[in-house]
Parts: C-alpha cells; sequence; structure tokens
C-alpha cells in the first residue's frame, strides 16, 4: 500500500512539472480514490476474517455496512456535516450523531496535517444494548492532503471512512470477558444492577452454547412442525346415525 502511494505521489509531482493537466489530474485522482477503496476493502475483509486477530471478539453476523470516499475540498470544519448526510441511510439518531461527531474529530485533525500526508485511524468496539445484545462496531478513517498546486486547485484531500456493526459471536465470549464488558458498559449503574444484568447474560451465554439445550430446542421446533402437518390434513366429516 506504501508503494502504491509513493507511485501515485510521484505522478502527482509531475503534474506540477506538465502545468497540471486536466487528463492527468482526473488520472491521479482516480488513482488516490481506488488506494482509498482497496484499503477500505482490505478493512471489510479482516472484519470478516475471525483468523485475522485471535484476540478480537469475532463477528456473528454483519447488520450495518457504511462506506464513504470523496475527493473533497472541505475543510476540517464542515467535514463531519457532510458525512453524516452520507451516513442517514446508515442510521440516524445518536448512532448517526455519533458517527458523524467521532468523524469529524478524527478526520479534522488528519485535515490539519502537512501536504502529502497519509493517516489513517481504525477502531474497534464491543457493546451491550438495552435488550442484551452483544455489538461490534469497527471504524477506519483515511485521508490524503495533496501537495501538488495543480491537484489542489481541483481538490485538496482524499477522505475516506468505513463503519461496520455486527452482532458479536457470543461463544467466543468467556465469563471473564462478559464481566468485564458488563461493566464497562453499565459503569455509571449501581452494582445491584449490575450484578443482575451480568446473571441475565451468563445464563443466556450458557444456554447459547449448551449443546443439550440447543438440542432440545431442535427436537421442540420439530416436533411442533410434525404437529402443524398433522392440522393440516383434511378430515372426513361423519354424522351420526338418527
Amino acid at each position: 500500500m506504501g508503494a502504491a502511494v509513493s507511485a501515485i505521489r510521484d505522478q502527482i509531482d509531475k503534474i506540477d512539472d506538465a502545468k497540471g493537466k486536466e487528463a492527468e489530474i482526473k488520472e491521479a485522482l482516480e488513482n488516490m480514490r481506488q488506494t482509498a477503496q482497496d484499503l477500505l476493502d482490505g478493512f471489510n475483509e479482516r472484519i470478516r476474517n475471525r483468523d485475522h486477530d485471535t484476540h478480537l471478539i469475532p463477528i456473528s453476523k454483519i447488520l450495518n455496512h457504511f462506506e464513504y470516499i470523496q475527493c473533497t475540498s472541505a475543510n476540517k470544519d464542515n467535514i463531519g456535516p457532510a458525512i453524516k448526510d452520507a451516513v442517514k441511510d446508515f442510521s440516524t439518531g445518536p448512532v448517526a450523531d455519533g458517527i458523524a461527531n467521532l468523524a469529524s474529530s478524527v478526520i479534522g485533525k488528519l485535515l490539519g496535517e502537512s501536504g502529502g500526508s497519509r493517516q489513517m485511524q481504525t477502531r474497534y468496539t464491543i457493546s451491550i444494548d438495552p435488550l442484551g445484545g452483544i455489538s461490534r462496531l469497527d471504524t477506519l478513517f483515511f485521508c490524503y492532503n495533496f501537495e501538488s498546486e495543480g491537484l489542489k486547485k481541483t481538490a485538496k484531500s482524499v477522505v475516506a471512512c468505513c463503519v461496520v456493526k455486527s452482532s458479536a459471536d457470543v461463544k467466543e465470549v468467556d465469563d471473564n470477558t462478559l464481566r468485564v464488558l458488563v461493566n464497562q458498559c453499565f459503569e455509571t449503574s449501581d452494582l445491584g444492577l449490575r450484578k443482575a444484568i451480568y446473571g441475565e447474560l451468563r445464563d443466556a451465554l450458557f444456554y447459547s452454547k449448551n449443546p443439550e439445550y440447543i438440542a432440545t430446542l431442535k427436537a421442540a421446533r420439530e416436533e411442533n412442525q410434525e404437529k402443524m402437518r398433522e392440522w393440516a390434513i383434511a378430515k372426513p366429516v361423519t354424522h351420526a346415525a338418527a
């Protein structure tokens, strides 16, 4: 990836020497946009690959996915609202506001770096929702600030972000990890409530991992399906003799 950015930087330097031919500028911008896309593709692949980092809690199912790439002349003060507008299809309310605020903070700092700098930041968060679901949120932010005067007339930076929300694979959550998660997610709640939440989640995780419990659920489901088939069979109507 570093070699790709270096090659594009050489291409950008030549643009200044050639006084910024329009076709070459467009090609350089497209190459940098593709570099950002490759970063996002690699990021998504690592999320899906549970063997990439065995110290992370792997995902079960991806629930929401959002990508944003733009060659922009926007400054750090309005990039947050721009991403918030783009993230509306991903989520609304506090989640969208949180992502926009995070993007504004992180990308604002990246945009403040010197020209020619390449900056990237990734984050990984595990949380527990009000119904006891354990979710995982992965974010990537990338920014490259152009130093070519020929390019700056068209765009100052290429900005990219990726947000992936997933359900965590609870089979990989051990008892100690669960205790830490509950304490972390509900640290402002009193100890009694935290213990109650932990107890409920502990039982739910135990049953989800217990082969006998899973087999019982499967048997009950098959029995119900068999009864439904019996009820669906038409039976002849008989009348008693007068």
